[in-house]
């Protein structure tokens, strides 16, 4: 947490927020139903105005006792949210963090964080590009652009488990945001083995699109002098072929029940 940050205790709440986040607008945003955006069986998001609000809002005991015990991780994507903007990458900009707390139980939180007006996911990009014969100097200052995007996340001394397309979003191809900060660890070497999960991620989704042409050199901008980068491409290749393997291996199990 930084000095800038302000903590408000009220009845059943702990609230940390924003200079820029006034503490009435939070609380309007936690009680307002907004557009539902994202639902799943553990948590929803939805956008109230220029804000997202994603709440995680446990239903029973275990869940209970789960947020309570592992407060930390549950703050997350604040925590990444707060470094990684004041390391200078962008990310939606972090507005609040709320914890419903009783008696020392932590029944639910929320995190409330800009939203990107006119983004996508980078995956939307590929399509447009797809004609590599008239549009290759433009994918490559595309690739190009987004693989310094992504040393300066991993320069902050962050690592994202899960920098997949579609939790990269830019409005114009040129500055690109990162998303889902749930999965962002902060504080830990970039190791060689997260190195290869984020470029076999980032390999999956745009290999259907383009070839080795563009994404060697693409994965090449985001490598140490040390790696072979023949042998790290054969490394990448065998691993997104076993990851899409699993896929559809997972897609095919759900289609049978």
């Amino acid at each position: 947490m930084t000095e800038a940050i302000m903590l408000e205790r009220l009845p059943g709440v702990l609230i940390y927020r924003m200079p820029d986040a006034p503490l009435d607008d939070v609380l309007a945003a936690l009680r307002t139903n907004g557009v539902t955006m994202k639902r799943s069986k553990k948590n929803v998001t939805r956008r109230v105005g220029d804000w997202v609000v994603k709440e995680s809002l446990p239903d029973s005991l275990r869940e209970t006792v789960k947020h309570t015990v592992l407060r930390q991780r549950y703050r997350q994507a604040w925590r990444a949210a707060v470094h990684l903007q004041h390391c200078g990458i962008p990310v939606p900009a972090p507005k609040a963090f709320v914890e419903h707390v009783r008696w020392g139980i932590i029944r639910g939180n929320a995190f409330v964080a800009q939203y990107l007006e006119g983004c996508r996911s980078v995956e939307a990009f590929a399509p447009e590009l797809a004609d590599t014969q008239r549009y290759a100097a433009e994918i490559h200052g595309f690739l190009e652009r987004l693989a310094n995007a992504v040393n300066a996340l991993t320069g902050t001394g962050a690592c994202h488990t899960d920098l997949s397309g579609k939790n990269i979003l830019s409005a114009d191809g040129h500055t690109f945001y990162f998303i889902d900060l749930d999965a962002v660890e902060l504080d830990k070497p970039y190791s060689r083995e997260a190195r290869l999960r984020n470029h076999v991620q980032l390999y999956d989704s745009f290999c259907d699109w383009w070839g080795d042409a563009f994404l060697a050199p693409f994965l090449r901008r985001m490598l140490p002098e040390n790696e072979d980068p023949v042998e790290w491409m054969r490394a990448v290749r065998q691993s997104q072929r076993q990851r899409r393997a699993r896929t559809e291996a997972i897609l095919a199990a759900r289609e049978q029940t």
